[in-house]
């Protein structure tokens, strides 16, 4: 939901709440104010009337429109007294109406004589001040809605303008070209101040990025020398007159100089696939990748005497760098050969929705869950290190690739699914139920 719609919906859900009660209030101000007015009119008139009788004048039974009685009082009240009452008259059938009346009398002195001037009005009944209200209200409401949804959406978009052009300009900026990230000054406080912090945060963003940059690649490079040089005197070392105990000795070494050279080539790839130093500009022949990839790793094959199937379909192109496809497929099937078994079997399936990689071998040892993260294991391999599934999967969410594992029955499966994740799911479990109805078999 949208800033806006919330903003919104806030404001209906107020309003809705405060009009009946506004309603409310404005009913009993209404009906107080109405009652003070035909009170004070009512006064005024029996005044009148009490000056007539003080005058000798004749009095009227209606003055001004309202209904008056002038007698002599016997009560115990000073003159000047004044009583207010109320009366509804709904409960006379031969009147058939529900009016209400307000009736003031008034006590005079008047030649040593104490009269009562009493004065009656209809006044507006409290039904007909509601009636009023609630279709006023309900205008209110309508109109009021409305106006809120035809004027929201063009109301955001000139407070909220200056945010949208924040965000396509943080969505924009990319480390790589190392550009300062400027955003404009609006009149808007909280707006200035995200700014602010956006602009600090990228800066330091980018001079973070540069240095560990800078780092990854010059202990790469002076990683490289002392390998070469160890790697070289090993060679010499190994040419020279040594017992057998010391030629296993030097050839320990040599495999360890070897993993950790291929350690170095593969974290110093982790990093440059982190920092998105590779982007696909075109889309790559996929089914001749694999087909290269497949020939180059049949010596290979052949002297694990590995039983090898194919099923590439052709024109598979996949918007990929040429560099990743190679390594995605270099990993996958080095994988595949290194935790295979003696006259094992590798087969490899590749259509325009997934490229399959199935091979023998013993069961993970560790979780599944935890097969593509860094140097994890599934199996115990001395000539592995760890990395090379780490690399595919950073390659696929890069790439929006989904990758999954699963092992069953002896074969270690790897599936990367290009278009969706139906379909890699559903390939699992084919591939699962046609394993086990193989078992039944």
């Amino acid at each position: 939901m949208k800033l806006v719609d919330k903003f919104t919906l806030w404001y209906l859900s107020a309003t809705l709440i405060i009009l009946p009660l506004n309603a409310y209030i404005s009913y009993q101000s209404i009906r107080k104010e109405i009652d003070k007015a035909t009170v004070e009119r009512l006064m005024h008139v029996n005044e009148r009337v009490a000056g007539q009788v003080k005058a000798g004048e004749p009095v009227s039974d209606h003055t001004q429109g309202c209904k008056i009685v002038v007698a002599e009082s016997t009560a115990d009240v000073p003159a000047g007294h004044v009583e207010v009452a109320e009366k509804s008259i709904k409960d006379i059938p031969e009147l058939r109406d529900n009016d209400r009346k307000v009736i003031v009398s008034s006590y005079y002195n008047i030649n040593n004589r104490l009269y009562k001037v009493t004065s009656a009005d209809y006044v507006t009944r409290p039904e007909q001040i509601l009636a009023g209200l609630r279709t006023s209200i309900m205008w209110k409401v309508v109109i009021l809605l409305a106006f809120v949804i035809l004027t929201a959406r063009l109301v955001s978009r000139y407070v909220l303008a200056p945010f949208y052009s924040t965000l396509k300009k943080v969505q924009r900026f990319n480390l790589k070209t190392k550009q300062k990230l400027e955003l404009p000054r609006t009149r808007t406080k909280e707006f200035n101040e995200l700014n602010c912090f956006l602009e600090k945060m990228t800066d330091k963003a980018v001079k973070d990025y540069s240095s560990l940059k800078e780092f990854a690649e010059n202990a790469s490079h002076e990683l490289q020398t002392p390998l070469a040089i160890i790697r070289s005197k090993l060679e010499l070392l190994s040419e020279s007159d040594i017992r057998g105990e010391q030629a296993h000795l030097i050839g320990d070494m040599q495999n360890a100089v070897e993993k950790l050279t291929r350690i170095n080539r593969s974290l110093v790839l982790l990093s440059r696939l982190e920092n998105n130093e590779y982007e696909a500009t075109e889309k790559v022949p996929f089914s001749q990748y694999t087909r290269d990839a497949l020939s180059a790793f049949c010596d290979l094959m052949a002297l694990k005497s590995l039983r090898v199937k194919s099923h590439i379909e052709d024109e598979v192109c996949l918007h990929l760098h040429p560099s990743l496809a190679d390594i995605l497929l270099n990993n996958l099937l080095s994988n595949a050969i290194r935790h295979n078994q003696p006259e094992g079997a590798i087969e490899v399936t590749l259509n325009h929705e997934y490229l399959m990689v199935k091979n023998t071998g013993h069961p993970p040892t560790g979780p599944t869950a935890e097969m593509f993260q860094r140097f994890r294991k599934g199996s115990q391999c001395n000539n592995s290190i760890g990395i090379g599934l780490s690399i595919v999967k950073q390659i696929c969410d890069m790439n929006n690739f989904e990758i999954q594992y699963h092992y069953a029955s002896g074969l270690h499966i790897i599936v990367v699914n290009f278009p969706s994740e139906a379909a890699a799911s559903k390939l699992l479990q084919n591939d699962e139920r046609y394993l086990h109805e193989k078992i039944r078999q």
